[in-house]
């Protein structure tokens, strides 16, 4: 049995790179963009199942409730931004990533919650406390966020009021993730994960080919 799991996990994280690099090429293809774009919300939804099934096989209940707070958290925390702007700034989302609620797409907090669950995965292994591992974890989003944010006002993910990236925004992507990854660490379980441990490095080395090449 424990030699299926450690199988299905390594498969898990080939699948990973397959579909993200299947889907870097085609958003640089202008021929094949548009279907890219299209897949988006789904690949993004497939790609997060994928990292959280083995804490839902394993009924892992602290981290699957952290996941549902963080998802709710964090969409919520989107639909007070896209309202107001006082969260990242002034801002609104596109229709590529797909179905929303009160101009957030639904796919933007599960996203979220992957990401701060793949940096956890990854600074869980540091030998140091936890306020200096969700130190990392700030600093870590931020470096995503920077690389993704050109890409998504290029494709249309969203779009900033008056054309430029607030500092708002990438404090506000700090704290979140300095949080969220506070939070899931300060459980005392085990977050071990090893689609998870790839997720952060799959989708910043998507999003930094996407910035040289789009």
């Amino acid at each position: 049995m424990e030699r299926s799991k450690v199988e299905i996990e390594k498969y898990s994280v080939y699948f990973l790179y397959i579909i993200f690099s299947v889907g870097a090429a085609g958003h640089i293809f202008e021929a094949t963009r548009s279907l890219m774009l299209y897949l988006t919300p789904f690949t993004l939804l497939l790609a997060n199942l994928v990292v959280i099934f083995p804490h839902l096989r394993d009924k892992q209940v602290k981290i699957i409730a952290w996941i549902v707070i963080v998802y709710l958290v964090t969409l919520s925390l989107e639909i007070i931004g896209v309202k107001t702007g006082l969260v990242f700034g002034s801002y609104n989302y596109g229709d590529v990533l797909g179905l929303q609620v009160l101009g957030v797409p639904l796919i933007i907090g599960f996203n979220w919650t992957i990401i701060s669950l793949s940096i956890a995965v990854i600074l869980s292994q540091l030998k140091t406390n936890l306020f200096v591992k969700a130190l990392f974890a700030g600093c870590m989003a931020v470096l995503l966020d920077f690389f993704l944010e050109p890409v998504a006002i290029k494709l249309d993910y969203w779009n900033w009021s008056g054309g430029d990236i607030p500092m708002q925004n990438y404090i506000a992507w700090f704290v979140i993730s300095f949080g969220a990854v506070l939070a899931l660490l300060s459980l005392k379980t085990k977050v071990k994960n090893q689609s998870a441990s790839h997720y952060y490095f799959i989708q910043l080395s998507f999003f930094i080919l996407l910035n040289l090449f789009v």
